[in-house]
């Protein structure tokens, strides 16, 4: 019985030892991936730095054109300012010629009868002119005529 022990003994060292190199293979390569995550965060420590330091010159550049851009356009202000009271000053004149253009037609609809009683007199007048001019016209003939006839 005691070899029975032995061997048990023996079987348990054989086990625990193939454990152990077992146990130690994956410490080792869990030891090689921890320095290869190592080294790889080291490089991307450097390239994120890298891109940090591109990131703020680029931001310095940004807040410099956007503070340029900012002067020009308040440089640009008064005349849209100027721009602005000239489409009020047009809107304004625009009206005024809208209420003028409305108020003469309105006048001359309110008098449109007189005008056309005005016309209608003036052609009469002119027509009877007209007429006495004939008839004055008519007589120096006939009267011409008669002197003609009584010098024959």
């Amino acid at each position: 019985m005691e070899i029975i022990l032995y061997i048990a003994a023996l079987i348990a060292a054989i086990a625990l030892l193939v454990i152990a190199v077992y146990l130690g293979m994956t410490l080792k390569s869990t030891s090689k991936t921890m320095d290869e995550v190592a080294k790889s965060l080291e490089e991307m420590t450097g390239e994120v730095k890298g891109i940090t330091d591109q990131a703020e010159k680029l931001m310095e550049k940004t807040n410099n054109l956007l503070e340029d851009i900012n002067g020009k356009v308040a440089k640009v202000d008064p005349v849209f300012d100027a721009v602005g009271d000239i489409g009020v000053s047009l809107l304004g004149l625009s009206q005024s010629v809208r209420e003028l253009a409305t108020l003469a037609t309105n006048k001359v609809q309110t008098n449109e009868k007189k005008i056309v009683q005005a016309v209608s007199f003036s052609n009469s007048i002119l027509a009877f002119r007209d007429k006495m001019k004939a008839n004055k016209a008519a007589k120096q003939a006939a009267s011409e005529a008669n002197e003609e006839t009584i010098n024959l």
